[in-house]
């Protein structure tokens, strides 16, 4: 399997009708590499992992590692 890109299931957060949020598989996508992304706050910056997926239809999108589910092939046991 090495070299060959994987299929992943991602999902995203989506408001609930009682102002909630839970995370939803929303799609399937290819995934690409591992990176880091930072979000920034008063006192300082943090990091935090991501998985660089491509959509079906070729956009691309940074999202967090959490966010992605491997497809397992089904030859695998």
């Amino acid at each position: 399997m090495e070299g060959e890109l994987r299929k992943v299931i991602v999902s995203k957060y989506k408001s609930q009708e009682d102002r909630t949020w839970k995370l939803e598989e929303c799609g399937e996508a290819v995934f690409h590499a591992f990176g880091v992304d930072y979000e920034e706050f008063e006192t300082n910056a943090g990091n935090f992992s991501t998985a660089i997926i491509e959509w079906l239809d070729g956009s691309v999108e940074s999202v967090p590692v959490g966010h992605v589910r491997f497809v397992v092939p089904s030859n695998v046991k």
